[in-house]
């Protein structure tokens, strides 16, 4: 594990050591979720976002549509599910 210190400036900004950004593969513009743990501690994870007309982002839609009527009892054959995808 390697460690590393940052500077909490008066506007409340960190920034993050170029080693850092280089060993995770971060950008300027990339995202974080700060994630608050117990003993005083942060969690920065770095975040993707998806474009909503990206392939990957529809797949997702539609597993999460998918595991809902599973759960829901809710049969589709999946004939159908292959036209609705184009397969």
């Amino acid at each position: 594990m390697q460690t590393t210190e940052v500077k909490l400036t008066r506007q409340h900004q960190i920034t993050i050591p170029k080693v850092v950004c280089e060993a995770l593969r971060l950008r300027g513009g990339d995202r974080l979720e700060v994630i608050i743990m117990s003993g005083h501690k942060l969690l920065l994870k770095p975040k993707k976002l998806i474009d909503a007309d990206d392939p990957a982002y529809r797949l997702g839609q539609a597993i999460l549509e998918a595991e809902g009527q599973i759960k829901r009892g809710e049969v589709v054959p999946w004939s159908e599910v292959k036209r609705q995808h184009g397969l």
